[in-house]
């Protein structure tokens, strides 16, 4: 499964880095097919550090940019993931409303990249939630496993050798039995 990962986590990645960079470079195309859709989300919102979609534009394509950098490395992967997801959410809401248009053609193309980038939000909340699995915890579950088959082996021993030392005892204690007995018989006749 690690193969998969090291592959998918790149290509999850270049969409973010792509879109985020031309995000940077030139807001105004995409801040003008958000703003509708912003601009009365923005103004219920009032913690909004600014209310320009240009410059919501921007901090969503830094952080697109950044986060799939690291996400590419496999650095703060989960973090990342997150990260890309949450800076996805407004994309999907805002962006892709196929049901505003009016064109068939143009209907299908917005909704094609509404669902494309819905399944790339299942694949980041996916990577986000997945388990953590260090290669320290593996090798100390390695290590455990280990420790107990080794432990196992030595009870099995060391009861095989216990059983041993008493049936040796209980032989030389019935050899001594019989020789005692032998000696009292002895004794007796005399």
């Amino acid at each position: 499964m690690q193969p998969i990962r090291i592959v998918a986590r790149p290509l999850v990645a270049a969409y973010f880095i792509a879109s985020g960079v031309e995000a940077l470079r030139d807001p105004r195309p995409r801040a003008e097919q958000m703003a509708p859709s912003l601009k009365p989300v923005a103004d219920r919102l009032e913690w909004l550090p600014a209310k320009d979609p240009e410059t919501l534009v921007r901090v969503q394509g830094a952080i697109g940019a950044g986060a799939g950098a690291l996400l590419a490395l496999g650095k703060l992967k989960r973090l990342s993931a997150l990260a890309l997801a949450l800076s996805l959410v407004p994309t999907v809401l805002t962006e892709h409303q196929y049901w505003t248009e009016d064109d068939p053609e143009r209907r299908e193309t917005q909704r094609t990249l509404l669902l494309l980038k819905g399944g790339l939000l299942g694949a980041l909340l996916t990577m986000a939630t997945e388990p953590r699995r260090t290669r320290r915890l593996a090798e100390l579950r390695r290590q455990t496993r280990q420790a107990r088959a080794l432990a196992a082996g030595q009870t099995r021993a060391v009861r095989r050798q216990a059983r041993a030392e008493l049936r040796q005892a209980r032989r030389e204690a019935a050899r001594q039995v019989r020789q005692a007995r032998r000696r009292a018989a002895g004794g007796v006749r005399r």
